[in-house]
């Protein structure tokens, strides 16, 4: 009667272990899933702020040059047509408008190619402005910001560049001015990404910023801003995938794998996350341990 009342005991007792192990798996598996899925919310979210970061950079200073190039066209034909004129009614504005916006440089390029300009060497001669042009081996006309803005006929933008006096990330953007029908020349003011660097240092997540040609010039993780860094498998990747579409890659110089979220940012840029996997996961089996841990032992 004894070993009858054992042999019950032990198969109930092996039964319950079987059931225990079975809830421990299917807690585990569901509590996985769910972590899972807010960690990549969570990175998701850090994308989207990233965006919603560098939009604002582009709208403001597109703003603030579109309003300058208002002003100066308020001024009459013949205050803007040649370069004494320029000199005389705007020069000092270029100067205002780049102390204003702390831009590092501001610059008409006149139909010769020549600039009226407002920049660090202008400081370094105690003047608000002055000119640049042939006499410096320059030629406005061979640059891309003249040549788009004027191809386009609209406020251009391009892609990132390092200064060579800052040694940091720039841009210029530029746009046409027609007064009465006549050009002008094209307005252009070059803006460094410092600022927008300093935001980005204080946001979440291993988060960054590349151009048309998959240079990185604003990132969390201030590695990828050295010139060179390889990001052309991100890259290539997320021009595969839907905005906001997580992926997973393997990094060709060390064989990591490691997760990614993407998005479209203005048309022109593309903000990502990228993380190793490992550390995208460590979170998730270290909770859904705990997690199912509890269940079995409030279930013993």
């Amino acid at each position: 009667m004894k070993s009858v009342k054992l042999k019950v005991s032990l198969i109930a007792n092996l039964i319950a272990v079987v059931c225990l192990i079975i809830l421990g798996v299917v807690t585990f598996m569901f509590v996985k899933q769910a972590i899972f899925h807010e960690v990549v919310k969570a990175e998701t979210n850090y994308v989207k702020t990233a965006k919603n970061s560098m939009e604002s950079f582009k709208a403001r200073n597109s703003l603030a040059l579109e309003s300058l190039a208002k002003s100066i066209l308020k001024h009459p034909v013949e205050q803007l047509d040649n370069q004494d004129a320029l000199m005389h009614y705007v020069g000092k504005d270029l100067k205002n408008f780049r102390d204003a916006g702390r831009f590092l440089a501001v610059y008409i390029a006149q139909p010769n190619g020549e600039l009226v300009v407002s920049d660090p060497d202008s400081d370094a001669k105690n003047l608000d402005f002055g000119t640049y042009g042939k006499a410096d081996n320059y030629d406005a006309r061979t640059r891309e910001y003249y040549i788009e803005a004027v191809k386009t006929n609209k406020l251009y933008i391009t892609p990132s560049y390092i200064d060579v006096t800052t040694n940091l990330p720039c841009f210029t953007y530029s746009i046409p001015l027609y007064k009465d029908g006549k050009f002008i020349g094209v307005l252009a003011v070059d803006i460094l990404a410092a600022d927008l660097q300093a935001e980005f240092e204080n946001l979440p997540g291993r988060t960054f910023v590349f151009d048309e040609e998959n240079k990185v010039f604003v990132s969390t993780d201030k590695t990828l801003l050295q010139q060179g860094y390889d990001i052309s498998t991100i890259a290539n990747l997320a021009k595969t995938k839907e905005d906001l579409e997580p992926f997973e890659y393997t990094r060709p110089k060390d064989g990591n794998e490691r997760f990614a979220v993407c998005t479209k940012v203005s048309g022109i840029y593309t903000a990502c996350v990228g993380e190793p996997i490992e550390q995208i996961e460590a979170p998730v089996y270290k909770i859904a341990f705990i997690q199912t841990a509890i269940v079995i032992f409030t279930s013993i």
